[in-house]
């Protein structure tokens, strides 16, 4: 069944107002206190501090954040708008969310040991070309996404288009 053409515009404003940011995965951060040193935290169990999650609103808007429910949105839009390839988008949609879910957890334990190398006072250069190279890799996640949130607008675009015709 498709969609009348006022479901599928409010469905298009929806998915237009996602965004994909690129974020770094910032909230995975250990902060340095006043000495340089990492913040220690008992309540974390590699011992070191996090700079604490970004606000509910950017969250809930980034396609690329980790901790966000916008690609919920996008999936259903798909779901709602059924197109050529569904399955694939489907999949790719769910890649996207399960490598940067690993992508998450990889920044911070690169930020724990080289917060752990700081406070051994090793070289910490090995654990910064690593979060420089997941920051990158995040990166293209992001443009990953922005490319799902255009076809789920152009499958949109194109559900409009049909309706019009009709």
């Amino acid at each position: 069944m498709s969609l009348e053409p006022e479901a599928l515009i409010a469905l298009r404003r929806r998915i237009e107002a996602l965004r994909a940011s690129p974020c770094d995965m910032a909230h995975e951060s250990i902060p340095a206190g006043p000495d340089g040193d990492p913040v220690r935290s008992t309540r974390s169990p590699s011992g070191f501090a996090r700079v604490g999650l970004c606000p509910d609103a950017g969250r809930a808007t980034n396609l690329a954040c980790s901790h966000t429910m916008a690609r919920y949105a996008l999936r259903d839009a798909i779901k709602r708008v059924p197109g050529e390839g569904d399955e694939a988008v489907v999949a790719a949609l769910h890649e996207l969310e399960q490598t940067i879910s690993l992508l998450d957890h990889r920044r911070y334990d690169a930020e724990s040991r080289r917060a752990g190398a700081r406070l051994a006072e090793a070289d910490v250069a090995p654990g910064e070309r690593e979060i420089a190279a997941l920051v990158a890799e995040h990166r293209a996640c992001v443009r990953r996404a922005g490319e799902l949130r255009d076809h789920v607008l152009r499958r949109i675009d194109d559900a409009l288009s049909r309706s019009r015709i009709s």
